[in-house]
């Protein structure tokens, strides 16, 4: 749980910042006190991750480049997409545990879950906007917009499937979204999810009892994606281009990854 930054097992140290490092091309900039841009500035940079390919080299030999799979350049070169403005996450290692709750012990038959949330860049990092609980059957428990307190910067839609028109009218804060996940997850309960400490973080909830799909099926020294995993093991494709993230899809295909792995079936 420490080595991979589960909330609530490694020490909190306190953040000193100098200044914002742009999470996507490193740039620093920075934040009025309101959440605002001090300086207009537009955000060059590569919308996806660097992979490592091989190829032949003039004589034969297995030559390795890294390359983003965005648009196939290799690393250093100039983004590919523009963003309006800078973004940036705090370093989990720099989050202050006493604003996070732990799930209570309740007085039922402890069961499974899938978890998965969706997050945007705001003046304070990255801060929750939806969350979603499922059962073992696949069944939505919980599916719940959520408005972040602080101002959001970019709502990272290619990823979180999130827009502004879809959190205009919504009132749910964190806090109400910690009290409706503590009402189904009780301490003794199992959550199963992908790479699971990023939406504890957004939850910014303690839980004991995970069960990371990202660690399970963990090969080399990369951490397979789970859209890769579902395609390989599943044989399912999540997060096409045409339809993005979406928070219940992403947690099913959790659950189905470790009832393959476990050999569990829904008869």
């Amino acid at each position: 749980m420490k080595k991979n930054q589960f909330p609530g097992y490694y020490e909190y140290k306190p953040e000193v910042l100098d200044g914002l490092h742009c999470v996507r091309c490193s740039k620093l900039f920075q934040l009025e006190n309101d959440g605002s841009y001090s300086k207009t500035d537009r955000c060059l940079h590569h919308s996806g991750k660097l992979r490592t390919v091989k190829s032949r080299g003039f004589k034969g030999e297995v030559e390795r480049s890294r390359v983003y799979d965005c648009c196939q350049s290799n690393d250093g070169t100039t983004g590919c997409s523009v963003a309006k403005g800078h973004v940036f996450n705090i370093a989990f290692l720099n989050r202050d545990w006493r604003s996070y709750v732990k799930t209570k012990r309740r007085d039922f038959t402890p069961t499974v879950w899938g978890l998965d949330c969706e997050m945007c860049y705001t003046a304070g990092g990255v801060e929750l906007t939806r969350v979603t609980v499922v059962d073992m059957l696949g069944k939505t428990a919980l599916d719940m917009l959520v408005k972040p307190p602080r101002t959001i910067l970019d709502y990272n839609t290619k990823y979180s499937g999130i827009t502004e028109a879809d959190l205009r009218e919504v009132e749910h804060t964190l806090e109400d979204a910690q009290r409706a996940v503590s009402r189904l997850i009780s301490w003794d309960c199992f959550i199963v999810g992908h790479s699971l400490e990023n939406d504890l973080h957004a939850l910014k909830l303690i839980h004991k009892n995970v069960v990371d799909t990202s660690i399970v099926y963990y090969e080399g020294k990369l951490k397979k994606s789970l859209a890769a995993l579902s395609a390989d093991i599943l044989g399912r494709i999540i997060q096409s281009e045409e339809t993005g993230h979406d928070s219940t899809e992403d947690a099913v295909a959790s659950l189905d990854l470790m009832k393959q792995k476990l050999k569990i079936t829904d008869n």
